[in-house]
């Protein structure tokens, strides 16, 4: 019996300085890092400037009101449209400039933006000979030239030199807006036809916008970003007069809302 305890004890002794050997030649686990982002450099804070390049796309919906009697019956039983949407489509690019203030963790600033845009597009409707109105195409164009937005931008950073953030605030831009009825017979217009009518406008209008996306410091002074904007400029009303001395006989309300998709490129002072 005396041997049997021996035995036991000199196993279990040796089995505590195996698992005491183990333990002092594993490495040890390192904790996970911890980004103290009040100790890091404000590498977000100062002016920066850069371009920007990307893609808009707007449907334009645009209404029509008769302002004569006899385009009111046309649009009753169908021979002119209530309704278009010239579908806006095109290539937008341009530059900006804003500052920003990094406090820990959030980052906050105001940026300006201005660009070309290429955004354009048309839609029309036919309509053959209907009680005594002629056959007729009625087209409507919708354009935009440019647009620029301001915004207060308010951020927080993922990581160190990667920043999340929400924008928003004033659009404005420069629109274009036509309408041509056409009545379908040789020689009818511009003037042989009542219904033959022409209307045209540019302007420049102003309104808001909103959206965000994502930048990353990609160098010490370089950041490049990943962004998407809503914006609405409101309507633009087009007054259509026909070619025969009629005056106004029908006015075309375009929206100018749409929406931008853009990858860009900053320096930061």
């Amino acid at each position: 019996m005396t041997r049997i305890f021996s035995f036991t004890a000199a196993v279990a002794a040796g089995l505590v300085c195996l698992t005491a050997s183990a333990f002092a030649t594993e490495p040890p686990v390192k904790a996970a890092a911890y980004i103290d982002f009040a100790s890091v450099t404000p590498r977000w804070t100062g002016f920066y400037v850069g371009l920007n390049a990307g893609y808009g796309w707007s449907s334009a919906s645009t209404y029509f009101a008769a302002r004569d009697p006899l385009f009111g019956l046309a649009q009753a039983d169908g021979s002119l449209p209530n309704f278009l949407e010239p579908r806006m489509r095109g290539f937008v690019g341009g530059g900006q400039i804003g500052y920003s203030w990094q406090f820990g963790q959030a980052v906050v600033g105001l940026e300006a933006d201005i660009a070309y845009s290429g955004m354009k597009g048309d839609d029309s409707f036919s309509a053959d000979m209907i009680f005594a109105n002629p056959p007729m195409t009625t087209t409507q164009k919708a354009e935009i030239t440019w647009l620029g937005t301001v915004r207060p931008r308010i951020g927080w950073l993922w990581t160190p030199s990667v920043l999340v953030y929400a924008s928003g605030g004033l659009a404005y831009g420069g629109v274009k807006v036509s309408t041509n009825v056409n009545v379908d017979m040789p020689g009818a217009c511009p003037a042989a036809n009542g219904f033959c009518s022409i209307g045209s406008r540019s302007t420049t209008r102003v309104g808001w916008t909103v959206g965000g996306g994502v930048e990353s410091f990609i160098g010490s002074n370089w950041s490049v970003r990943a962004e998407y904007l809503y914006f609405d400029l409101g309507h633009e009303s087009d007054p259509i007069d026909s070619t025969a001395p009629s005056g106004t006989v029908m006015r075309a309300h375009a929206e100018f809302n749409g929406h931008i998709v853009r990858a860009g490129l900053n320096y930061h002072f």
